[in-house]
């Protein structure tokens, strides 16, 4: 936990990094699933394929099989399934309006149709498909709709990532609020990440475990772990504002580590002084001292004698 809340509140970036890595991880799984185990579904396919040939175009147009209405079955054994996919060559044109959804092939042209939209693509030039095994260029194509999913699902899933994240963000500072805590931008979303991503991977193993999770419930989980989250993190706020409030223990250590300093400090000037104080001693007493060692003599004025006193010694 620790380590967690020391990433959150130290580490570096918004949590991108994480985010692309487990985005790269999903893809790289479900493009595996599509290859490996698209592949038990490979004879199936061909079997449908073949149901629908042979087909003969020429100049745009189905020419054979001619009047045939044929609709692709899924068959395992004796049990067969009706697909949305059929073939008319009684018509060249089909109405997509009240028509179900499916794949639906006239004498002219393919019908794709869905909820949403309808998709026509037109026959055109010579073209002649007989029934024969395709599994090695439905393996091939399999391989290539696996990559494109990969590298289209990391760009899909990574942006998917980046927005939930920055929506739990925002409920990060909201929380924040709640527990009368502040943080800034870079915080919540680290926060948000390490929350999302948790709650993500687990209900992820649950679900391949066989397990039952909804998207309510992920949501309410990350909430609750950011929670609880925010409750064990300091009180800190972002760093251009200067009334910072940080725990009692932290507040010493910060108060004894300027002491500590403050002393290393003193000390370290003082013996410098000293020593300026020394230099500018010893230079005086040098300019004091005499240069010779010798005691210096001093000469004493002999009285004088009067004139007087010397002509009354001569008498």
């Amino acid at each position: 936990m620790e380590k967690i809340l020391g990433y959150i509140l130290k580490g570096k970036g918004i949590g991108l990094k994480f985010m692309f890595s487990v985005a790269l991880l999903v893809s790289v799984m479900f493009a595996l699933y599509i290859r490996f185990f698209g592949a038990d579904l490979v004879p199936y396919a061909n079997d449908i394929i073949n149901q629908m040939l042979p087909i003969k175009i020429e100049n745009g147009v189905i020419v054979n099989p001619q009047n045939t209405v044929k609709v692709a079955q899924l068959r395992e054994g004796n049990v067969s399934i009706p697909l949305p996919i059929m073939l008319n060559t009684n018509i060249d044109e089909l109405n997509p309006n009240n028509t179900p959804q499916g794949i639906y092939i006239t004498r002219t042209k393919i019908y794709a149709i869905d909820e949403q939209e309808v998709r026509i693509y037109p026959f055109s030039g010579d073209f002649e498909a007989l029934p024969q095994d395709y599994s090695d260029g439905l393996k091939s194509g399999l391989t290539w709709v696996a990559f494109a999913l990969f590298v289209l699902g990391s760009i899909i899933i990574s942006v998917v990532y980046f927005l939930a994240v920055l929506v739990y963000s925002v409920l990060a500072w909201i929380l924040g609020l709640f527990f009368s805590k502040k943080y800034d931008f870079d915080v919540r979303m680290r926060l948000s990440t390490v929350a999302f991503l948790s709650v993500y991977i687990l209900f992820f193993v649950i679900s391949m475990a066989g397990g039952s999770t909804t998207n309510l419930i992920s949501f309410v989980a990350t909430l609750i772990l950011q929670a609880a989250i925010i409750y064990k993190m300091p009180k800190i706020v972002n760093e251009e504002n200067s009334d910072i409030t940080l725990p009692v223990e932290e507040m010493v250590e910060h108060k004894s580590v300027l002491t500590d300093d403050v002393l290393e400090s003193k000390k370290d000037v003082e013996p410098k002084k000293a020593s300026v104080k020394t230099k500018s001693n010893t230079k005086t007493a040098e300019v004091k001292k005499p240069k010779s060692s010798k005691p210096v003599k001093k000469k004493t004025a002999k009285p004088k004698e009067n004139n007087k006193t010397k002509k009354a010694d001569k008498k």
